[in-house]
């Protein structure tokens, strides 16, 4: 007798590991650049460009950014900036891992520490930890019936079910312009710019994806000769963008992190010719994953009365995602700038990010640790070093409500700063408010039997003859009616057939009458 079955793709966690790297470089100061006097403010971006999973390890490639804004000895360029692009390639070691796994990487920024080696050499030193989490795609099989269904009863059941439809990674890529108010003098050269994104909201429609949010850019320049010579200046940059997405349907779940990739301003003309327009080009980088739940029947047991059936089965297991929640927790810190500056006057810009550091599974939810790692710019008090900047670590905790998790449900948790920014309290006290997203989606472990292979064997003319056609049973603790009829070889339906008003759940000491199926065999 022929199982049918039908195949559901399923995506397990297989691992996860954290590796560490540690570049220790150089950085020369390019020829059109004055010399370095001290630094103002450093960054360190890691862009991932490649991943591929082989036999127990990984290959790595991409890039890491860094880029300095400095005081300079030219007392007519008095700040000034510049970057380098290091490669980054570095095969892993990850045990367990299999050429068809799939590979999610995200990299932390641990420590960048820019040393001054002489007035044209920097030294740049980084910690960079890689999380690494290999996922194993299968199609699990699950069976449905069988081919034929002569004298079989068969019981089934639907439980709930998640299938993974979509797990890639793609880009989208924004291009805007913007220009300087009339009240601000034309720009020479952009010494510093800090993009963030922000508010953004992805929706998933049939096969496409709706994206929009903004990009808030915030530029430190140089004006041209007569005006002041340092400038700034920020804007809000919304943006709505569809991206065809074969995959995608309106009813799916989705699961979707956004991240800013490459990105870039750079100085461009107005209409009059004017050096006054800001062109921007910045990469989404998007992890796209979405799930379907649906509930299908499942072959759980058969029986036969007019034959002995041999059930072979196996376990399959799979995750059935369970909830998703985002949460937002409001985060602020006031922080004295005693003996760094000599007056603190206004601030330029904030920006940051939010790492999760640690989370527990309780009864009430999610209890998280997390970090707000911010930089803030700002204008001192001082004639000789007007822009200085100031590193600052928020640490945070914050219980996702979640009544339902389980100690061995899978979380995937995520950060995401949803707002920040920078007040002057007094000359010597700043404050940061900021605004940390939580994202969690919890995947519950299932392992089921399936009945992988029939058996067919005929009764014996001994076990025949034993066969009673008819019987009473009294009901016991945990009977159910499907264990009481294939025990006794009769049929549900003959049972409600020949006893009155029955009905599941049973009573405990319940008299059934029991007319077997089997007695058609008896005589044969």
């Amino acid at each position: 007798m022929k199982v049918e079955k039908k195949a559901v793709r399923s995506g397990i966690l297989k691992l996860e590991k954290n590796v560490q790297i540690t570049l220790d470089e150089d950085m020369n100061v390019p020829d059109t650049r004055p010399d370095v006097e001290k630094i103002i403010e450093s960054r360190g971006e890691v862009h991932i460009d490649e991943i591929e999973v082989l036999t127990d390890r990984m290959r790595l490639r991409g890039n890491f950014l860094v880029q300095i804004l400095y005081l300079s000895t030219d007392k007519e360029q008095q700040i000034s900036c510049m970057e380098h692009e290091f490669s980054i390639e570095e095969f892993m070691n990850v045990e367990g891992a299999e050429s068809s796994d799939i590979a999610k990487v995200t990299a932390d920024l641990e420590d960048l520490t820019i040393s001054i080696i002489n007035s044209r050499k920097c030294g740049v030193r980084s910690v960079i930890y890689f999380h690494i989490a290999i996922s194993e795609m299968k199609f699990v099989e699950c069976t449905t019936g069988i081919e034929k269904k002569e004298n079989v009863q068969c019981l089934y059941e639907s439980p709930s079910m998640t299938e993974i439809i979509m797990n890639k990674k793609d880009i989208q890529r924004i291009k805007a312009s913007v220009n300087l108010p009339a009240g601000k003098p034309n720009i020479k050269e952009i010494l510093w710019n800090s993009m963030q994104l922000r508010d953004v909201d992805i929706r998933m429609m049939e096969n496409k994806l709706s994206i929009r949010g903004s990009l808030f850019l915030f530029i430190l320049y140089q004006a041209e000769e007569g005006s002041e010579s340092l400038q700034y200046y920020d804007w809000e940059i919304p943006f709505t963008n569809e991206l065809d997405c074969a995959d995608s349907q309106e009813n799916l779940i989705g699961n979707i992190a956004v991240m800013l990739g490459n990105h870039q301003a750079v100085i461009k003309p107005d209409i009059d010719g004017e050096p006054r327009d800001v062109e921007i080009e910045a990469v989404l980088e998007l992890d796209l994953k979405a799930y379907r739940e649906f509930k299908m029947p499942l072959l759980k047991d058969m029986y036969a009365n007019d034959r002995k059936l041999k059930l072979k089965t196996s376990p399959i297991t799979f995750e059935n995602l369970i909830f998703q929640n985002n949460a937002k927790t409001k985060v602020s810190q006031r922080v004295e700038a005693a003996g760094e500056i000599h007056k603190l006057l206004q601030v330029l810009n904030v920006e940051g990010n939010v790492r999760i550091e640690d989370f527990q599974l309780t009864k009430q939810g999610i209890a998280t640790e997390g970090l707000i790692f911010c930089k803030v710019l700002y204008i001192a008090g001082d004639d000789t070093a007007p822009i200085q900047s100031k590193e600052i670590v928020i640490p945070f905790e914050y219980l996702v409500e979640i009544p339902e998790v389980a100690e061995t449900d899978r979380c995937e948790i995520r950060g995401v700063l949803e707002q920040i920014g920078g007040y002057v309290v007094d000359s010597n006290e700043l404050e940061i408010r900021a605004v940390a997203g939580i994202y969690v989606t919890g995947f519950s472990p299932q392992t089921m039997y399936m009945i992988d292979e029939v058996e067919e064997i005929p009764y014996s003319e001994e076990e025949i003859s034993r066969i009673p056609s008819i019987t009473g049973y009294i009901v016991k603790s945990g009977d159910t009616l499907w264990n009481i009829a294939k025990h006794y070889g009769t049929t549900i339906e003959k049972m409600k057939q020949y006893n009155e008003n029955l009905t599941e759940p049973l009573e405990t000491g319940q008299k059934l009458f029991l007319l077997k199926e089997m007695e058609s065999l008896i005589g044969e």
